[in-house]
């Protein structure tokens, strides 16, 4: 039997938040940002490093420049990709808003068809409230989770997936036109949310804000949701709260650039 001191688990941990932080980088990082962003001692970080060099996962490209291996890049889903550290940053404010509101929470990430896989939730334990179930794919859309994440990528590639969607009524209130759904969209990115009204269920609305990188690409979106005439009784101050929320997750994940929307949803 191995037993693992606590030094050798904090370092196996060091080890798998330095790949993920490589993982998600926007291009190479320095010893000195990779030990400021994950809060590990420049000594640490510069033995590990070197030491995930040596076994082939990265790659030492200038004086004091690394990335990840370029041949593991292109392997998908190696070592768990960008999906762990955005479950494990949105957590905390997940429980956060949850024991603020006693609403539901819901965390999404896009899936390369263009609809939402559930990463996380936060259920409500009001007796009644909107029952959230971590079913492998929600549509991207017809819900706020996904109008979040849709309303930041390209018009074309949006307009496309749309189009080739079988779009049904959910409820009175759903919106089925191509041409709608891109008009709201583009409302959604210009005022940086989304809002979902008795759209996919009669009686649940909610708020989606898009969890964006450095350069805008949204990485994922954080909804809460619940039945209408609450979500209308405290709307302002659940929409405040819930941007305070995506903000901190942001700053947490890609700490070293400022955003830039540089992908327009309407180019016209």
């Amino acid at each position: 039997m191995i037993v693992m001191t606590n030094n050798n688990v904090k370092s196996a941990v060091r080890t798998l938040r330095i790949l993920e932080c490589f993982e998600s980088a926007r291009g190479p990082m320095s010893l000195g940002e990779v030990s400021e962003s994950l809060s590990i001692p420049k000594s640490s970080t510069h033995t590990l490093v070197y030491t995930l060099i040596a076994e082939g996962y990265l790659e030492k490209i200038s004086h004091n420049a690394f990335t990840l291996n370029t041949n593991l890049k292109r392997q998908p889903g190696w070592v768990g990709g960008i999906n762990g550290p955005i479950r494990r940053t949105a957590g905390p404010e997940m429980d956060r808003l949850l024991g603020l509101f006693e609403e539901s929470v819901v965390l999404g990430v896009p899936m390369r068809n263009l609809n939402v896989q559930i990463e996380e939730f936060r259920q409500s334990k009001q007796l009644m409230s909107y029952s959230v179930r971590k079913a492998p794919s929600i549509p991207g859309w017809c819900t706020s989770l996904g109008h979040a994440i849709l309303s930041h990528l390209p018009h074309d590639m949006v307009h496309q997936y749309i189009e080739k969607e079988h779009k049904i009524a959910l409820t009175p209130k759903t919106l089925t036109s191509t041409q709608q759904i891109m008009d709201k969209l583009k409302k959604c990115r210009n005022q940086g949310y989304a809002l979902n009204v008795d759209e996919r269920f009669d009686g649940a609305s909610g708020v989606a804000f898009p969890i964006l990188d450095s350069s805008g690409s949204p990485k994922a979106a954080l909804n809460m949701v619940m039945l209408t005439p609450r979500f209308f009784e405290r709307k302002e101050i659940i929409i405040k709260e819930v941007k305070h929320s995506v903000s901190l997750i942001e700053k947490k994940l890609f700490p070293r650039e400022q955003k830039s929307n540089i992908v327009k949803l309407n180019r016209g």
